[in-house]
């Protein structure tokens, strides 16, 4: 059975991760198609479910430190129980996309703890990468230009003083940076944080050679210039701006939330003769709902008994309560100001017209430009070029030096 699903990925930092997942996700049995979105943090499969489960799937992934956020129902392959929903398309969404959206990939609990994980990293490590990117400025441009005013601190307790620092920093701030290494080496998979980590990692391991050790600097006759500045001034701006990422991303997902919550929870239906009210969720189309005066209504559809005036400045903007009588179109969350009226449920789930604002929102978060998509495509091999060239130029530099 074909099934096709679209899950929270957790764990990407880059288009290179999308990239990775992808083609990971892509060897496993039964799997037709596999789209990965970096900006929505969300991934939809298409794959036979009687071949592979969502458990499977996200094990492939997990190794390059990746996982797909499903629930206990979907992990062990029950794909009809209350976790997952059939839309009217005949679509299996999963809970986690029918509960749908916040606008994040990420459960937003864990969301808020990212973000502010990354806040006491940032309130920590701004202040230092300021300050060595101004004194690294200064060091520059005082061996180069003459008319400036030396260098302030002696190098005895400049860069010992620079060592504690980058050490503090790559081994706390940078720690994601050398986890990307670590993957790397055990599974020969590359991303961003891997050029990074391997970056910073190798300015600081030559750097503290040459402090720690001058005997063995001496021997070699290394250049006694360090390199912690650009260790602590790499990691901090790039924790910069993955704090940044992460709020703007937040802040789209609250955005998202707020229209959801416009969504009647309940609606007043007619079955077997009787009313009853049921959660939204289980509103068929071609239901009769009843709507009171004061009420949302709850999804679209066509009124067949009654009239009212109807505030739908939610969608439309419009103020004034619009008549609706016999015939006429509802719109699933505009709010039934006088009178009462039965309709008949022609759109509900992830048809009405709310659902497909969210999902417009949600697809202009996570669309690429054109141009982006080049650089995507780019940086996927982007690291594994970069790791290409940089072993090249040692080895060259190692036998020409």
């Amino acid at each position: 059975m074909i099934t096709k699903v679209t899950v929270p990925v957790q764990g990407m930092h880059c288009a290179s991760c999308a990239a990775t997942i992808t083609k990971a996700v892509k060897k496993a049995p039964g799997v037709v198609s596999v789209e990965v979105n970096y900006g929505t943090e969300k991934a939809t499969l298409e794959y036979d479910a009687d071949a592979s489960k969502i458990e499977d799937l996200s094990k492939r992934i997990e190794p390059f430190g990746y996982s797909f956020l499903v629930s206990e129902g979907e992990k062990h392959g029950a794909q009809k129980n209350a976790a997952t929903h059939v839309m009217p398309d005949g679509t299996v969404m999963s809970a986690s996309e029918h509960a749908e959206h916040t606008g994040i990939g990420q459960p937003k609990e864990q969301k808020l703890k990212e973000l502010a994980k990354l806040r006491r990293k940032i309130q920590f490590v701004l202040p230092i990468t300021f300050l060595v990117f101004a004194l690294m400025m200064w060091e520059i441009a005082a061996s180069a230009y003459s008319w400036l005013p030396p260098f302030i601190l002696p190098m005895e307790i400049y860069q010992p003083l620079l060592f504690i620092l980058a050490t503090v920093v790559l081994f706390w701030i940078g720690k994601p940076y050398l986890r990307g290494v670590a993957t790397f080496a055990r599974h020969h998979v590359a991303n961003m944080d891997t050029l990074i980590g391997i970056g910073t990692s190798v300015a600081y391991i030559y750097s503290a050679v040459v402090v720690l050790f001058p005997g063995i600097r001496d021997a070699l006759r290394l250049p006694e210039t360090v390199y912690f500045d650009v260790t602590i001034v790499v990691i901090g701006f790039i924790t910069l701006g993955k704090f940044l990422e992460a709020r703007s991303k937040l802040r789209t997902g609250e955005a998202i939330e707020k229209l959801m919550n416009l969504q009647a929870k309940t609606a007043l239906i007619e079955r077997d003769g009787k009313e009853i009210e049921v959660p939204i969720e289980q509103v068929h189309i071609g239901d009769i709902v009843l709507v009171k005066p004061g009420a949302k209504i709850p999804v679209d559809g066509e009124i067949v008994e009654g009239r009212s005036a109807i505030d739908e400045s939610m969608v439309t903007g419009e103020s004034i309560p619009v008549e609706k009588t016999v015939g006429d179109s509802v719109i699933g969350s505009t709010i039934n100001k006088q009178g009462a009226f039965k309709f008949k449920a022609q759109k509900v789930g992830s048809e009405t017209l709310l659902a497909q604002i969210i999902r417009m929102v949600e697809e202009a978060q996570g669309s690429r430009a054109p141009i982006q998509k080049l650089v995507d495509t780019i940086s996927g091999v982007f690291v594994p070029i970069v790791l290409v060239i940089a072993v090249v130029t040692f080895i060259a530099w190692m036998i020409v030096g």
